[in-house]
């Protein structure tokens, strides 16, 4: 066989390719019932280039500092977990979206024709950090959303943690806020947030948002609508808020309010 030297090329951009993309590996949880739990002195506290799916009333929880990073690649799967008719607890550990195509940290979903349909639950504590994946002018524009729920009948719970959304990018420059992804994504469902720290949007269609603590929706010159405050386990809140006031409740709680700014006593001149 004549080896020409255009197949050669062939054959070295093939391998090039396959070589220089880290394998992505999927990881299913979806036996009934079962509480699996990923932590760092497990013998993978460290997932890289995982897609890991969590179905049929399966448990997941995440603790003691253990990782799970999705492949920079679209092909491999768009979140990093994702939850279908079951229950994800996130107590302490990272969860990265894939890079370079804006991927999702977390997807919370339920479906109708199943039998654990409604029952799609996440909840999110202080030692949690959940980041949307960052875009690439070579990939795309637009950064990926940290959590998103899809369906009616998925409630995500934010006790704690640290939720960014993924940088986008322009042609000229990454990191420009009309292409960033969302903190929170709401398509349909329900989200509830009590406490953490969120770097991004609250995007809301046609679910629902509740945010708890000393909070206020402010409407800003810009036309911009912000969610400011207070949450309820004291740390400050400042994003903005794009969706129907109607589908935004908030639960007031003064006693996370600051304490009025001291107001000195008039002097009285002699």
């Amino acid at each position: 066989m004549k080896v020409t030297s255009s197949l050669l090329l062939l054959l070295f951009l093939v391998a090039t390719a396959s070589t220089s993309r880290t394998a992505a590996i999927r990881l299913y949880f979806n036996d009934s019932g079962t509480i699996h739990t990923l932590q760092q002195n497990s013998s993978h506290s460290h997932y890289t280039a995982h897609n890991i799916f969590v179905s049929n009333g399966s448990t997941l929880q995440l603790t003691n500092g253990a990782s799970i990073t999705a492949p920079a690649s679209v092909d491999d799967g768009e979140s990093a977990v994702r939850i279908d008719d079951a229950t994800f607890i996130g107590v302490n550990g990272t969860i990265i979206g894939g890079a370079n195509f804006g991927g999702i940290g977390v997807t919370i979903s339920s479906s109708r024709d199943n039998p654990y349909y409604g029952s799609s639950n996440a909840s999110f504590g202080a030692g949690m950090a959940v980041y949307g994946g960052d875009a690439a002018r070579s990939e795309t524009t637009q950064g990926g959303d940290a959590v998103q729920v899809i369906q009616s009948g998925s409630r995500a719970t934010f006790d704690g943690g640290t939720i960014v959304a993924g940088r986008g990018c322009s042609r000229e420059v990454c990191g420009v806020s009309n292409t960033n992804g969302n903190a929170i994504k709401v398509v349909m469902g329900e989200v509830i947030v009590k406490g953490g720290m969120f770097d991004g949007d609250f995007y809301n269609l046609q679910g629902s948002i509740a945010v708890y603590g000393c909070v206020a929706i402010i409407d800003e010159e810009d036309g911009q609508r912000r969610i400011k405050g207070v949450l309820s386990d004291g740390n400050v809140i400042d994003v903005a808020y794009v969706g129907k006031e109607k589908q935004l409740e908030i639960v007031y709680d003064e006693s996370v309010c600051p304490p009025p700014a001291a107001v000195a006593a008039p002097t009285i001149a002699d």
